[in-house]
């Protein structure tokens, strides 16, 4: 089951008594549920477990308010099956019972019999993300792309960087136009909206064949925060600087014969020319390989060989 068919549940007002909802977009699972308990006239209640509630279910109370109830990855409706067989049986009555599970265990009797009750909110597709982020706050759809990608396009995420934005907004009493987009810029330049480390090897490698200093050590301590290993970024530094100095002191017009470097190669290794002499090439490729061996014999130490790599080239 999809989200269209808890759309079309909605719509027609005839919502079963009972839904699993999993899958990572919890803040989309959010907006279903308060639909469901609006459209259907339910009172809205989370709960602990089943048993919260499992008395009054049986009692079959003649003056009661019907409820939407959920609760999240309670075990007891997942192994207990004299209660699966109540539920089936009809002792929801008018009330509609959600469970919400982080995971699916596919390996259950309860998942086998369950299975077409189970309705997966995948990840949004960064349209349809990018149109639920313009609803909310008006931002560029520069701004708007940078907050997807910062918070690897999960809605629920976006939601509360969006908060972070109002919050600010209001406190300082700006204008209601025109402002969101500097608010958005400061915060994410101030940490304050959070931009978690990236695979930045190669930016890295990048970064030291530029020349560019800060960028280098920013980007080094991403590499580590996201566990590159130091003898990968030793490799990707030796192989692209060799490449630099292969097509920068290439005589022949045919530079792909002459160093057997493919034409992507090339191209890469053409966007860092002339940053160092072909000395300083040398130098770094000695370097490296000269730390590689250092680690392997214990000379060493893992953790400081790229810092030491930085401050020698640079």
């Amino acid at each position: 089951m999809d989200a269209t068919t808890i759309k079309g549940y909605i719509v027609n007002k005839n919502v079963p008594d009972f839904l699993i909802f999993t899958g990572p977009e919890w803040a989309v699972q959010k907006i279903y549920i308060d639909k469901i308990a609006e459209v259907m006239q339910l009172d809205l209640k989370y709960i602990e477990s089943i048993s919260d509630i499992y008395g009054s279910l049986r009692a079959k109370q003649f003056i009661t308010n019907n409820s939407l109830y959920i609760v999240r990855d309670d075990k007891d409706i997942q192994t207990n099956e004299k209660l699966q067989s109540e539920i089936s049986s009809g002792i929801l009555g008018n009330n509609i019972l959600i469970l919400l599970l982080t995971t699916v265990d596919k390996r259950l009797k309860f998942y086998k019999q369950y299975k077409d009750t189970i309705c997966e909110f995948d990840a949004l597709k960064p349209a349809i993300l990018k149109k639920y982020i313009q609803k909310e706050i008006n931002l560029s759809d520069k701004n708007c792309d940078k907050l997807m990608e910062v918070c690897e396009y999960d809605y629920g995420r976006c939601l509360l960087e969006i908060d972070k934005i109002e919050r600010y907004h209001q406190g300082h009493r700006l204008p209601a136009d025109g402002y969101y987009d500097s608010v958005f810029e400061d915060l994410l330049k101030d940490g304050t909206i959070y931009q978690p480390p990236k695979d930045a090897i190669f930016d890295l490698v990048d970064a030291i064949l530029d020349r560019k200093v800060n960028d280098s050590f920013n980007l080094l301590r991403q590499s580590y925060a996201v566990g590159e290993a130091t003898m990968v970024m030793l490799s990707v530094l030796y192989n692209n600087t060799k490449a630099v100095l292969q097509v920068q002191s290439c005589q022949s017009n045919d530079i792909s014969k002459s160093t057997g470097l493919t034409g992507w190669q090339i191209m890469n290794a053409k966007k860092h020319l002339n940053h160092y002499c072909n000395g300083e090439l040398v130098h770094i490729m000695r370097l490296v390989r000269e730390c590689e061996k250092g680690i392997k014999t214990g000379q060493y130490e893992d953790s400081t060989v790229m810092e030491y790599i930085l401050v020698n080239v640079l």
